[in-house]
């Protein structure tokens, strides 16, 4: 006897608005991007420390308005995508080529290209409350010839 897993309505939902991000993400869109989140929500770059750093609207507008300033062929190509609660876990690979400093990053025109995590958490109304971006900083670092 097969048995088969459905998923739900919400995670299907969710799992579209994160697929949504990355497809706004590959489109540079920053607008589109932002629409899919509570801007009070937490913003997160887990290699710079164990907390969220601030909020969606402030500090992650400002971070992918500099990454796609810094890296104007950004791509993304989304692995995974999977439910976990009331988050979304896609494992993704970003790459690019640099064409401006960035966080402390000066350009040598290098092109990265780096495994990622985001994990974006949502409220009741499938809005993304929180997202967490995790990555191997020092490898990104490296390819940029840090």
């Amino acid at each position: 006897m097969k048995t088969t897993q459905t998923e739900s309505l919400t995670d299907l939902t969710r799992k579209g608005t994160s697929i949504e991000f990355f497809s706004a993400y590959q489109e540079r869109d920053i607008e589109r991007m932002m629409a899919l989140f509570d801007p009070n929500g937490e913003f997160w770059l887990m290699p710079l420390g164990p907390e969220p750093q601030g909020t969606i609207g402030e500090l992650g507008r400002n971070f992918w308005t500099g990454v796609i300033g810094a890296f104007p062929d950004i791509d993304n190509t989304v692995d995974k995508v999977t439910t976990e609660d009331d988050k979304i876990v896609c494992n993704v690979v970003l790459f690019g080529t640099q064409t401006a400093d960035f966080a402390g990053i000066t350009n040598k025109g290098l092109r990265f290209n780096s495994d990622h995590i985001f994990i974006f958490r949502f409220n009741e109304d499938d809005k993304i409350v929180a997202v967490a971006i995790d990555w191997d900083h020092a490898s990104f670092q490296h390819q940029l010839g840090v």
